[in-house]
């Protein structure tokens, strides 16, 4: 099985069989509606909140089924199959991960420059902070999976990912509110933390997928 069948095969199951971006696009949408009766609805408190609060629910949308990311394969001997395959587990592993992003996380930077402008930050803040979270979803991705691979098959699976990926996700978190906060007010920092933001995701690109490969491989045994 070659890397990119892999990969288009996974986007094919996601957006057909998955329900494709309509459930992380829904919640994210949902979250960003409902936030301002947690916070206030006071344009201040929105503009201050707003990057930060954008941030964290994208995260909580890409949570949205990861349980089903690795734990259907362990089920159903779909992992096996990709253990016989010849390709190694790291490989099957990001193919995987970024089939399943590609087909279900797109919607969520354009959700993310609506959810901006909403909370009265100027379009090109807004715009900036959409660039960010463009960039932190494959470190997302790869953090969620890494989560999901960990617990694989075990019962409550979704709460143990959240609990796994939340403090792994925060700098990426941290990055991407700090560039959309930096543009608002015009501060050089907005480019040094969108680089940030690039840099942790190509870092998880470089790393979990062999961490990805180790937790699978220990479900094997």
């Amino acid at each position: 099985m070659r890397a990119m069948a892999l990969f288009w095969r996974e986007a094919r199951l996601a957006h057909a069989g998955g329900g494709g971006p309509a459930a992380p696009a829904a919640f994210f949408i949902a979250c960003l509606t409902l936030a301002p009766l947690a916070i206030g609805q006071s344009p201040a408190t929105l503009l201050a909140a707003g990057p930060g609060v954008i941030c964290f629910t994208m995260l909580l949308a890409v949570l949205q089924g990861a349980e089903r990311l690795f734990g259907e394969d362990v089920s159903d001997g779909t992992l096996d199959a990709y253990a016989l395959s010849g390709l190694p587990m790291s490989i099957i592993a990001l193919a995987k991960v970024f089939g399943v992003a590609l087909a279900t996380l797109w919607p969520l930077p354009l959700i993310g420059l609506g959810g901006g402008v909403s909370y009265g930050l100027p379009l090109p803040a807004a715009g900036y902070l959409a660039l960010a979270l463009t960039a932190a979803i494959p470190g997302l991705a790869l953090i969620v999976a890494m989560a999901a691979a960990l617990s694989a098959g075990a019962r409550r699976g979704g709460l143990v990912i959240a609990l796994i990926a939340a403090p792994l996700a925060i700098p990426l978190l941290v990055f991407s509110a700090s560039a959309g906060r930096a543009s608002l007010v015009g501060d050089p920092a907005a480019g040094a933390n969108l680089l940030l933001v690039g840099a942790a995701s190509l870092f998880l690109v470089a790393l979990a997928p062999f961490a990805i490969s180790a937790a699978l491989k220990a479900r094997l045994e």
